[in-house]
């Protein structure tokens, strides 16, 4: 039994984190490829990951949803798995991509509860919500703005979002910091507006001032600047990245 699924790299373009709160969240695919073969084999499971920023953290990663996957369904067994995606794609889409794929092997054509049971696992690995909303691309296929708990709103339109530049950032830890409810409930705010202003084919440039200052407040990143797209801050699991992006 093998699969193979190839496609693009989905990532949280407009996500500000902040612990113990869900704040919507607008998901993009880029131009990055990623291909990805799982298997059932006899012999003891072997994964690969090529390309892609830090694939030994992602392998591990993967290693422990199979595990606890196998617990889940009170079964045994081993795969071959190889992801081959591009050296700047980032970890937690390759996750994704790499267990979607896997799930799909074992139980079928992916559903909104094969994806909420697959976040069980998720959660239990300590992996963030957004892995959750992430999962949802591969049911959605286009852009759309998502929050923990909530139905999903996409852009009926198939937008891609080229990175041409993309270099991480220290972020400082975020402790007691004052006045957090009110950037939480503005960090949501102009995010919705960003989303809106995608859908009706606005400019988004005035809002990613405020935004990346959020960044900046928050986690003491400095705002990027642009050179012929749009600078801003995301995060990718426990890191954060700088990218300039066009939008098309």
């Amino acid at each position: 039994m093998k699969l193979t699924r190839s496609g693009y790299v989905w990532i949280p373009l407009f996500h500000i984190p902040i612990p113990d709160r869900h704040n919507p969240i607008i998901f993009f695919p880029t131009t990055y490829e990623i291909l990805t073969e799982a298997e059932v084999v006899r012999e003891t499971s072997r994964i690969f990951v090529s390309g892609s920023i830090e694939p030994s953290f992602i392998e591990s990663r993967i290693r422990e949803f199979l595990k606890l996957l196998s617990s889940e369904l009170d079964m045994e067994f081993s795969l071959r798995l190889r992801v081959k995606t591009s050296s700047k794609s980032l970890r937690e889409y390759t996750y994704v991509h790499a267990t979607n794929t896997i799930l799909e092997l074992l139980g079928g054509k992916l559903d909104s509860d094969i994806i909420e049971a697959a976040w069980r696992i998720d959660s239990k690995i300590g992996l963030p919500h957004s892995v959750f909303g992430l999962r949802l691309a591969d049911l959605i296929g286009r852009p759309y703005i998502w929050r923990f708990g909530e139905e999903y709103v996409e852009i009926d339109k198939p937008l891609v979002a080229e990175v041409t530049d993309i270099s991480e950032v220290a972020l400082q830890s975020l402790t007691d910091q004052p006045f957090i409810d009110y950037l939480t409930h503005l960090a949501g705010n102009v995010i919705i507006s960003v989303f809106s202003n995608l859908r009706e084919e606005k400019d988004v440039s005035k809002f990613l001032r405020l935004y990346n200052a959020l960044w900046y407040v928050l986690y003491g990143v400095q705002p990027p600047k642009s050179e012929k797209g749009l600078a801003l801050i995301f995060p990718d699991i426990d890191k954060a990245f700088s990218v300039e992006v066009i939008i098309k």
